[in-house]
C-alpha cells in the first residue's frame, strides 16, 4: 500500500512546479460529473425524505436526521461512484511512476477504458467504502446542518440568513470531517491500488493503516478536508 507523507503547503509547492497551474485542476471533469451525479441524488433523496417524513410527524429529532441523511449519502455514492473512480486516479497518478499511470485525459476516456479494460463492474471499483464514506459524510453533515441550524432559532441567536447557515456549515463541516477522514483516506488507497494482488476492504485498510503509519495518520489531510468540506456544505445547503 502506496504511503504519501507531504503536508498541504509541500503539496501546492510541488504541483506548482512539476504542473504549474493547471497542475490545480487536474480531474476536474470528473468532479463535476460527481457533482451532477453524487450531489445531485443525495441532496434530492435528503430534502424529499426530510419534507416527507415531517408532513407525518412533525419535528424531526437529531437521530432520525441523520438517519436521513445516511441513506441519502448511499444513494448518491451508489450513483456517482464511476466518476469518483476516475476523480480519485486522475489525481493520484501524478504520485504515481510513469508506467503506472492510467493517463486518463478527462472523464469520458476514463469511463471507456474501466469499461474495456476492467468489465462495467470496474466502474464500481470500490464502492463499498464509497458508500460507506457517504453514509458516514451525510449523516454527519445534512443532518448536524439542519439540527445545528434548528437549535441556533430557537435560541434567537440567529434569524434565518447567510450567516445562521455559514455557521451551521462550519460546525456540520468539522463533524463530518472528523468521522469521515479515516474512511477516505482508506477509500483513496483502495480506488488507487496498483499491485497485483486484491486491494483490501475497508475494514482491512484502515486496519492496516493505524497500524503501520500510526493512528493519527488517519486524521491525514484533514486541514485541507476540512477547508474544502465546510464551504462545500455552505454552498450546497444555503
Amino acid at each position: 500500500m502506496q504511503i504519501l507523507r507531504s503536508s498541504l503547503r509541500d503539496t501546492i509547492y510541488r504541483t506548482y512546479q512539476e504542473h504549474g497551474v493547471r497542475g490545480f485542476y487536474v480531474g476536474w471533469t470528473p468532479a463535476i460529473l460527481r457533482q451532477l451525479t453524487y450531489t445531485t441524488t443525495r441532496l434530492g433523496v435528503y430534502n424529499t425524505l426530510y419534507d416527507l417524513i415531517s408532513s407525518y410527524v412533525g419535528r424531526l429529532n437529531y437521530p432520525t436526521m441523520v438517519t436521513i441523511g445516511m441513506f441519502s449519502g448511499i444513494c448518491g455514492a451508489l450513483v456517482g461512484t464511476p466518476a469518483d473512480l476516475i476523480y480519485v486516479r486522475m489525481v493520484g497518478d501524478a504520485q504515481l511512476p510513469p508506467e503506472k499511470r492510467r493517463n486518463y485525459r478527462h472523464v469520458f476516456h476514463g469511463l471507456s477504458d474501466i469499461w474495456k479494460t476492467e468489465g462495467v463492474q470496474g466502474l464500481w471499483r470500490g464502492a463499498l467504502p464509497t458508500m460507506t464514506r457517504a453514509m458516514i459524510v451525510n449523516g454527519a453533515q445534512l443532518g448536524t446542518y439542519s439540527r445545528v441550524k434548528i437549535m441556533w432559532k430557537d435560541t434567537g441567536l440567529f434569524e434565518e440568513g447567510i450567516l445562521l447557515s455559514f455557521c451551521s456549515a462550519m460546525i456540520s463541516g468539522f463533524v463530518m470531517s472528523v468521522l469521515s477522514v479515516p474512511v477516505d483516506v482508506a477509500k483513496t488507497r483502495i480506488q488507487t491500488w496498483t499491485l497485483p494482488s486484491k486491494p483490501p476492504g475497508i475494514i482491512a485498510a484502515i486496519a492496516t493503516i493505524a497500524r503501520t503509519e500510526g493512528v493519527t495518520s488517519m486524521w491525514r489531510g484533514f486541514l485541507p478536508y476540512y477547508s474544502r468540506a465546510a464551504p462545500n456544505a455552505l454552498y450546497q445547503m444555503a
